[in-house]
Order: structure tokens, then sequence, then C-alpha cells
């Protein structure tokens, strides 16, 4: 149980969520679960593990449902969130969905009567969404998705929770549902520095110590992956200069690149937007635009960083700093 609060917040109307994260893959998913976690306007009904590939661990769905317990035993908020198993992995095509618990809960939950909206925050693959979708096609009017991935408009680009699960991403952007679109160029501009880190979130007991640890940790584990060009990631800095590459990553901040769902939910405004019409993703990753006229999608330009990242700190500093 969080700490009370000494007053309730004016608001008309509380919001329905559930997440579904890769919490395990790198290290900011954690940051954006806690954040939720925190914010009072959020009914949070559920915290679905999503797979991220296989190049990093075979199990990557269990250790992403492992980190989710651990951030929320962390809280001090066990047996309190309704955490589920989603997919294991991709679709194997754009038709046939995979039965998981997460799946289906989307499924009861969107078709549940409440007057409430329903937000799906997808942080990764969006493997768990598209099969919910496949098993119930009704979902997609009761629903508002929000999903960080895809490359940048008008043409698109490699973009790792795309490249994930094509196929999916392909379901959900063929779909009637509206869809809130957090592009890379976009989700890439949440920079924190390790000093704001080390202030302002190591300070707040065992969860903001781990936050911090874990951070570190993985910082240093991608750097070294890149460095090595073991991973998709990687690739892209044998075609920089040397002093581009030195500058593009880790060094002294990481990217909080989940974290504008949170604050979308708090207010859509915290970001400006525009509407595109993709039917999908073709191989290479480009955006689709080979049916004129396809449903219309929110894509984000930009996002407020300081709002979010301020939100965030200020909620740690309040529930776990003495």
């Amino acid at each position: 149980m969080l700490k009370k609060r000494p007053f309730s917040f004016p608001q008309d109307q509380s919001i329905r969520v559930i997440c579904d994260t890769d919490a395990c893959n790198e290290a900011d998913d954690q940051y954006c679960i806690a954040h939720l976690l925190m914010t009072p306007r959020f009914e949070v009904r559920g915290l679905i593990a999503a797979h991220y590939g296989t190049a990093k661990a075979p199990d990557s769905e269990q250790r992403s449902y492992e980190e989710i317990e651990r951030v929320v035993a962390l809280m001090g908020l066990n047996g309190e969130v309704n955490i589920l198993h989603g997919a294991k992995g991709c679709l194997a095509d754009e038709h046939t969905p995979q039965e998981s618990e997460g799946a289906r809960f989307i499924v009861e939950e969107a078709m549940r009567e409440d007057p409430r909206p329903l937000f799906i925050c997808c942080i990764g693959a969006i493997t768990n969404l598209a099969c919910a979708y496949l098993m119930e096609p009704r979902i997609a009017g009761k629903i508002t998705v929000i999903w960080v991935g895809g490359g940048a408009y008008p043409k698109g680009e490699f973009e790792y929770n795309l490249y994930n699960d094509l196929a999916a991403a392909n379901v959900v952007f063929r779909s009637d549902m509206e869809l809130w679109q957090v592009p890379k160029p976009v989700y890439i501009t949440m920079k924190v520095s390790y000093f704001e880190l080390m202030n302002h979130v190591f300070p707040c007991g065992k969860l903001g110590k781990y936050l911090v640890e874990n951070t570190m940790r993985i910082a240093e584990y991608e750097a070294k992956m890149m460095e090595d060009h073991t991973t998709p990631l990687g690739s892209r800095y044998l075609t920089m200069s040397r002093a581009a590459a030195a500058t593009s990553f880790a060094g002294e901040l990481w990217s909080l690149g989940d974290s504008p769902v949170v604050g979308l939910m708090i207010n859509h405004t915290l970001g400006h937007f525009h509407a595109e019409s993709p039917c999908g993703f073709c191989q290479d990753f480009t955006y689709d635009y080979s049916v004129p006229g396809s449903r219309e999608i929110r894509v984000y330009d930009d996002i407020d960083n300081h709002f979010i990242v301020q939100d965030l700190f200020e909620k740690l500093n309040y529930y776990f700093c003495d």
C-alpha cells in the first residue's frame, strides 16, 4: 500500500490502464511501471509481460514477468497488482493469435461494462494487443492504444519494438483501434542524466536504489554490445564518425523512452501531434501507404520531457523518500 495523500486531486474521471511491457529488456520500463502505479488518476488494471525476441534471452517474456514482479515488490505492492503472462514470441503471421492470459485479459477488460476510458499502453513489441484484437475484433471500439514504437515519418526506419514483431504492428495499424503513436525520434528525447538519477531517484528507498543501479548495469551492457556490433542497434555505429558515435549513446545519460505514455494519459497535450494514414509496415520497416485513404492515427512530434521527468521525481520523493 502506497502512503496516503493528505488530499484528493480534482479530476473529472479516472482512467483504466493496462500496460504491456518488455520490462527486462532495458532500464526504462521499470521507471514507467513505477510512475504508472504512483499516479492517482490511473487505475492500473493489469501489467502484462511482453517478450523482446530471442537475441538477448530465449525466455524474454518470462524475464519480463519476473522483472515486473520485482518492481512491484520493491514498491511494497505485492498482491495488489494484477501481473499477467503474455505471448512467448512474435506472431507467425497476421491472422493467427497466440493464446495468453495477457491477451485474454485485454479482451475481458475491454468488453467489461465500465464508462471510464481504457488505455492500452504498449511499450515494447505490440504482440499481446495484436493477439487480443485477433481473438476479439470488437475491442477496437472500446480502447485507446498508445504505442512507443516505429520510425521517423514520413518514410520510417528500423526501430527495435517494431523489429521484435512486425506482423503484430501490421495487425494493429490495419485495425480500426484508436492509436496514438510515439515514434523513435520522439521517445529518444526523454533523456535524463545520471546525476539527476543519483540526486532524485537513488535516495528514494529500495526502489530508487534498484532503479539507478539497474540503469547503470544495463547501460554498461548495452554499450559493450554496441561497441562489439552484436545487436541490430550496434550496426549503426559503423556509418558514424568517431565524434558522433562517442556522443550518441550512454555517456552520462539514459533515455526514459517509455515514460511518454504516462505523460500523455495525464494530459494528451503534453506533446504536439499530427495525423498520419499508414496502412502498416513494409518488410524493411518503412511505412506502407499502398492503401489510399487508410484511417488516421495520432502521431506525436514532440513530448514534454521536463514535466514527465519532474513528475516522476516528485512522486518518488513523496512516496519513497523519508
